[in-house]
């Protein structure tokens, strides 16, 4: 085993391959796994982002001097990882900025610094590498270990492999990049506590899925067999059995002993078919475990489609469910995503219901993109409302009150989509067990409520006198239904981030400095920034046809790698002496993006319009790539103009955030903006006779 390392560390093109793939597969490991067991990360989205992106900056722009002692790197993995296993015990998930300010800028404080020391010694390492040979060839093998460490990162999401086995992959990949035994030693240890703490735990393509039996019914009419399915720490949904009801009235006595269940989960299920015209074909989007599920059969529906985009959390519906409603002759389940199930599906449905559809994220966490953002769109609700039939009826629920700003987005959204305001009941608690709900019904189909039912079950018809005030529709160019975002907390949200990245940013200047060629650094930040920008808008924009995910995710990321590849061979091969064609084809591409709308309803073959969208979101990388790896092959210092380019992608992660204000589309505006900013150094230093003597391979 020894001698692997030996024979890798005398082949500088595969140890330069080797770090690229740990560097992106370590990269999205921590936005997964820290966005998973540290909600406070999910307020500064882009956070763990840009820190490693800045830690590799500083490693390329530092990496004539010694590496990082290892000592210091395994104290950095260790603390990151221990403070990951220990997470819950230490109840770090319900800390927030307002009422624990000094315990939360300790943990981003600890977080951002042992991050940017892990990555700046990957980013050394690949800067030594990168220095061995010319600029291109090393570009390419840095793409493809990019590409590999995303291929394999999908690939760990895809099979539901756990953190352990994330672990060891870094280890081993650690190990032969460092022929050092106690990298085996540490990982074998963090491997086990790792494997230990998430025994219980399954580690789906979406969150980590935990299940708790809930005991307190047991000696309840419900019988045994329910549990509470926990999603990245917080409360996803329960399973439990569905007893028969004929009114709100009598859910009170089925389960006088289960207060909670009284309250707000069998009134929810209960609700919809009292308002409901017909039940004879149902569809439940977002159907979990399938609750929603089993209060249809329970009232004798003849159809019923259940869609859920969590495979792990749909199988539960077969296997866990005391029901096992997913069994029954009457369902048909469909694992994928809600906007691509009503885009190509043409049935026609008598009852639509809208369950959680968004696995692990808590509505009281600000985030920008969710699972369920697309889901709860003017677009999405008018394509719902195509699938009704002439008496139909859409039922949401949501666990929000009538002073949140969540039930007065989507009160406007409906009413805006249908074109009236939809019947909206409010339940608000009024003991400590039980929680705010916020059920909407909007249809052809829709029936009155009677007043006295809505009293006895403690509910409210929403909204009163002068509760609802006008905000903001959720549409697909806006698709942010749950966020509470002033202007105000904008900058505090900046001032923060910018704050907790004091210290690598103060590293960063110092290796940058007396280093830079402004007319060579400059296109390349620019460049940077503008393809952050871009990777997020092609997330975003393949995320409405196939939701937002870890796999579609790095499927995107895969792509965008893979052209920028192919645009590096092509510059390689090319001797181009003139870039301005390259840009008018690029600032062409980001038109026909901006211009270019996923239809929520389409009749198009779903692979063609899926191969369509594509190419329109990541054409403008190629032709960026392109320039990107012309300017590169001709930079003087090409490890310091890569410096530059990952530099301005990582705060590429703070523009990207202005889309909460102006909307997706205006990603694809500013990144020409950006891109056409990276051209005026060029446009400049062209005047000098000099430029036409750069040379087209780095000196070493």
């Amino acid at each position: 085993m020894s001698s692997i390392p030996s024979s890798i560390k005398q082949n500088h093109a595969l140890r330069l391959f080797l770090v690229s793939l740990l560097i992106l597969f370590a990269e999205v490991m921590c936005i997964r796994w820290i966005g998973a067991e540290i909600p406070l990360l999910r307020v500064f989205p882009n956070l763990t982002l840009m820190t490693t992106f800045i830690g590799v900056s500083i490693g390329l722009a530092t990496c004539r001097k010694p590496l990082v002692p290892a000592s210091t790197i395994t104290i950095a993995v260790v603390g990151i990882t221990l403070m990951l296993a220990f997470a819950t015990p230490l109840n770090v998930g319900h800390l927030n900025l307002i009422d624990n300010l000094f315990a939360c800028v300790l943990i981003l404080a600890f977080l951002v610094f042992n991050l940017t020391v892990v990555f700046m010694s990957l980013g050394r390492v690949m800067g030594q590498e990168f220095a061995t040979m010319p600029a291109l060839k090393a570009y390419s093998f840095n793409l493809l270990g990019s590409l590999a460490g995303v291929v394999c990162f999908a690939v760990c999401s895809w099979l539901w492999l756990p953190p352990a086995v994330w672990l060891a992959l870094t280890a081993l990949l650690a190990f032969l990049l460092s022929d050092r035994k106690l990298v085996l030693a540490i990982g074998a240890a963090l491997i086990t506590l790792i494997a230990f703490v998430y025994r219980e735990s399954t580690w789906s393509p979406y969150g980590n899925i935990r299940i708790v039996a809930n005991h307190e019914d047991d000696n309840t009419p419900l019988g045994t067999g329910n549990y509470i399915l926990l999603s990245n720490g917080d409360f996803y949904h329960e399973a439990v059995r569905i007893l028969p009801a004929r009114s709100l009235s009598e859910i009170k006595t089925l389960y006088k002993n289960c207060p909670m269940l009284e309250g707000a989960v069998r009134t929810w299920l209960e609700i919809p078919f009292l308002v409901a015209s017909g039940w004879d074909r149902v569809l439940v989007l977002g159907a979990g475990s399938g609750d929603d599920v089993q209060a249809a059969i329970v009232h004798d529906a003849k159809h019923i489609d259940a869609v859920d985009i969590d495979p792990f959390i749909a199988s539960c519906g077969f296997k866990r469910h005391p029901e096992r409603p997913y069994l029954n002759d009457k369902v048909k389940v469909f694992v994928e995503d809600a906007r691509t199930y009503l885009r190509y599906n043409k049935d026609k449905y008598d009852l639509i219901q809208f369950g959680y559809l968004d696995p692990g994220q808590a509505l009281r966490v600000t985030s920008f993109l969710r699972i369920d953002n697309y889901v709860y769109t003017k677009e999405s609700i008018q394509a719902t409302l195509n699938h009704l039939n002439d008496h139909g009826i859409i039922s949401m629920s949501l666990s929000t009150g009538g002073s949140s700003p969540v039930t007065r987005r989507l009160y406007k959204t409906i009413t805006e989509a249908w074109g009236k305001p939809p019947l909206t009941i409010i339940r608000e608690h009024t003991r400590p067990c039980d929680g705010d709900w916020s059920f909407f019904f909007f249809g052809p189909g829709l029936k009155p409520i009677n007043q006295a039912s809505l009293d006895e079950a403690g509910l409210r018809l929403y909204p009163r006198q002068n509760e609802y005030f006008d905000t903001r529709t959720a549409t697909d160019d806006w698709p942010f239904l749950y966020l509470d975002f002033t202007i105000a907390a904008a900058y505090i949200y900046l001032l923060t981030l910018v704050a907790a990245m004091g210290l690598p940013l103060q590293l960063l200047a110092k290796g940058l400095s007396g280093k830079l060629v402004p007319s060579e650094v400059l296109p390349m930040l620019f460049l940077g920034l503008a393809f952050m920008l871009m990777e997020t808008k092609s997330i975003t924009a393949l995320s409405l046809l196939y939701g937002s995910t870890w796999i579609v995710n790095s499927v995107v990321i895969g792509v965008i790698l893979l052209l920028a590849f192919l645009a590096n061979m092509l510059a390689d091969r090319l001797r181009l002496t003139r870039l301005a064609p390259w840009y008018v084809c690029l600032t062409l591409s980001l038109l026909l993006d901006y211009f270019f709308r996923i239809p929520a309803y389409s009749e198009q073959h779903p692979l063609w319009l899926s191969f369509l969208s594509a190419v329109i979101c990541c054409l403008p990388v190629f032709f960026s790539g392109i320039i990107f790896s012309t300017l590169f092959k001709r930079s003087s210092n090409s490890v310091m103009s890569l410096a530059a380019n990952i530099t301005g992608a990582a705060f590429g992660g703070i523009l990207e955030n202005l889309c909460i204000f102006t909307g997706v589309k205006s990603l694809s505006l500013l990144a020409l903006a950006l891109y056409l900013l990276s051209g005026l150094p060029l446009l400049f230093a062209a005047k000098k006779p000099a430029i036409e003597n750069l040379q087209t391979e780095p000196s070493n």
